[in-house]
């Protein structure tokens, strides 16, 4: 295949939008976005560690406003709480609340689910090259 006939960037995009699309649409039954469960998932992640807004904002490379609405609507669900610093009243920390914590078993069910039947019939030999060229991709993007 030649590079100057593969949309390299448009099948990514395609790629994402359409995994994205089913992803949501799954998600829809715990009335949840992709953007919010990737913040329930960076909290799940970095339990016992003081996560504040600024650092879901770094992490995804989102700008405040967009986390803060995503923020607003996880508190409102009852996903998440905010706790304030004690010597620092304008910044909050962000707790997962029991709810929170109960998404997690559920939805990685889903998720192995919909990446299983995404990577259906590729050998796990493509499989690890796959991911490889995916690393590389992603290092040559990120360090210029």
């Amino acid at each position: 295949m030649k590079t100057d006939q593969f949309n390299f960037g448009g099948f990514v995009k395609q790629l994402n939008n359409i995994m994205e699309m089913r992803f949501n649409h799954s998600l829809k039954q715990w009335d949840l976005t992709s953007s919010q469960f990737s913040v329930i998932m960076f909290l799940l992640h970095h339990q016992g560690q003081a996560i504040n807004q600024k650092m879901i904002e770094e992490a995804f490379r989102l700008k405040g406003p967009t986390v803060t609405g995503i923020v607003k609507r996880l508190v409102e669900k009852d996903f998440i709480q905010r706790r304030p610093d004690p010597l620092d009243r304008r910044i909050n920390y962000l707790e997962l609340t029991k709810k929170g914590l109960e998404l997690e078993s559920l939805v990685c069910t889903e998720i192995t689910r919909l990446e299983t039947e995404t990577l259906r019939g590729i050998s796990p030999e493509h499989l690890d090259l796959l991911e490889s060229l995916l690393h590389q991709i992603l290092e040559n993007i990120t360090n210029q």
